[in-house]
């Protein structure tokens, strides 16, 4: 049934896939609804009379999807960014809208293809798909790709594992093949062979996914890794008194490294927390850690806000600190890319009422190098916090040489929501990508280990002071992903617009054919 102006049932459709598409991902995690969570929104496109009607179903979809996802957003700008709630409430709402854009994107193009090249051109809807994705990974504000769909498939591992060649797009693209090719047997009909042909492609794929995922799986199975880590997770909380929150970060991890029973310890790592204390400027705090330092092989890797004064200026950064075992200074790095609202405000003109939700600095400032640290046994780097949702600065790191990636975050602003554990989902996938093992260090959890097929090692509890003590190794080898980044997901985009190019020619075409009036 065509859609005329609004039809309130018909927009029934996109709204099921975004309930769908939320309850196939963490923390909710029915990952098989993802197979078929986009097939509603590609018949209300299929039905639909224009490219503003499809646009409308798309955004539809997204907002119903992104606000069940982030529904934790507001409460951590009320406590945190010291906002009233109505005005939470009301940039909550802007940023649902704002990320519903994309999905009404790629429903406006398939609509727009569909209605002047025919219903075949559908089938590409996950081309379409897959260069919104790459495209909110980069905007607004350097990107915003919290839980795109090939995150849905986490914890199914032999899906997961072709991610080393095409990135997490690549599964996003599967996924929407297959509901493409289900949509497509549900608009056509089953009467006729062909029809089936777009859902046996889907499955084609599927396939090789899962054969190539064995494959991997054994590999890494079979991998004995050579070194211990400790994690230390302080719990430390920012509404903490200033006496509580002085002693965990200082004097606590150091208890809390004293009571690790393992004699062959290797490294030890501290998570991204609030900072009462710099290591810049105090020397008492600064001993504390090189004592800690001299206990291993490796060292200790650690968060801190860093700062460099010049005349006029003062700037801070939120830096990872690397210590060697002599309780030398081997690297800094600073993070690069900044949490929006959280570490920095944007337009600020525009926004001139929020202030940073970080209580250390008002602003941060960003890093601009890739720092590779070397040990005396590999490479290592650190992304921090919110950097671990980016698949291409993760990969620049490994590119650069990286054999292993540390990724401090804190996660104590999100509470006890489904936050920390979407988080940790995705940061999974830089593991995969890169074939390296990640270390993942969170002040409130969840802390994990894992190795480079995703597998989960070990890992902590969440609101919990605790230590996650495991296995790693350097890896050396570099995926294809790292070598080439999103090659993938950039032929997707270039073959999205020379289908709607194609589609607005053939269309130009067909009516010179037919003449004016």
């Amino acid at each position: 049934m065509p859609v005329r102006a609004i039809d309130l049932k018909l927009l029934m459709l996109p709204a099921l896939s975004g309930l769908l598409g939320f309850a196939s991902l963490p923390a909710v995690g029915q990952a098989y609804l993802a197979w078929i969570a986009q097939v509603p929104l590609i018949l209300f496109v299929l039905r639909s009379q224009s490219g503003r009607q499809a646009f409308f179903g798309g955004v539809v979809a997204g907002f119903v999807q992104s606000s069940l996802l982030l529904a934790w957003i507001p409460a951590v700008l009320v406590h945190y960014g010291n906002l009233p709630a109505v005005l939470a409430w009301f940039l909550f709402v802007l940023l649902m809208i704002a990320l519903a854009l994309y999905p009404g994107l790629a429903c406006a193009v398939t609509g727009v293809s569909v209605r002047r090249a025919g219903r075949v051109l559908v089938l590409f809807f996950p081309f379409v798909w897959v260069t919104t994705e790459l495209l909110r990974s980069y905007t607004p504000f350097g990107g915003f790709p919290w839980m795109l769909a090939g995150y849905s498939q986490t914890d199914n591992l032999r899906v997961i594992q072709i991610s080393d060649v095409t990135g997490v797009y690549g599964i996003s693209f599967v996924i929407l093949c297959c509901n493409v090719g289900i949509a497509w047997l549900i608009d056509r009909g089953a009467r006729y062979a062909r029809n089936y042909l777009p859902a046996l492609g889907a499955a084609g794929l599927l396939a090789v996914c899962l054969a190539y995922g064995d494959q991997s799986i054994r590999r890494w199975e079979g991998f004995a890794p050579r070194h211990t880590a400790a994690l230390l997770q302080g719990n430390i909380s920012a509404d903490d008194p200033d006496n509580a929150m002085r002693y965990k970060f200082g004097k606590g991890y150091s208890v809390m490294a004293a009571g690790i029973k393992d004699p062959g310890l290797d490294l030890l790592v501290l998570p991204e927390s609030p900072a009462p204390m710099s290591f810049q400027s105090d020397a008492e705090y600064r001993q504390l850690l090189q004592d800690l330092a001299h206990r291993y092989q490796l060292g200790i890797v650690f968060s801190n806000v860093a700062f460099s004064e010049t005349p006029g200026d003062q700037r801070y950064f939120n830096s990872a600190y690397f210590l060697g075992q002599d309780g030398s200074l081997r690297g800094r790095y600073d993070k690069i890319h900044l949490v929006p609202f959280g570490e920095y405000v944007p337009l600020k003109s525009m926004f001139f009422f929020m202030q940073s939700i970080t209580q250390e600095v008002s602003d941060f400032s960003p890093g601009s190098g890739f720092l590779v640290v070397d040990t005396p046994v590999g490479r290592m780097s650190a992304i921090i916090c919110f950097e671990a949702v980016f698949p291409e600065l993760t990969r620049k790191f490994a590119a650069r040489g990286s054999q292993l990636i540390i990724n401090l975050t804190n996660d104590g602003w999100y509470g006890d929501s489904a936050a920390p554990y979407q988080h940790l989902a995705m940061a999974r996938w830089r593991a995969v990508e890169n074939r390296r093992y990640l270390l993942r260090a969170a002040n409130s959890g969840i802390s994990a280990i894992v190795d480079p097929s995703g597998k989960v090692l070990t890992s902590t509890r969440l609101l919990h002071q605790d230590t996650c003590l495991g296995r790693f190794d350097f890896i050396s080898c570099q995926s294809f992903y790292t070598r080439r980044g999103d090659l993938a997901a950039a032929l997707c985009a270039i073959i999205c617009c020379l289908t709607l190019a194609w589609s607005c020619i053939r269309s130009r075409l067909s009516v010179g054919r037919r003449g004016p009036g």
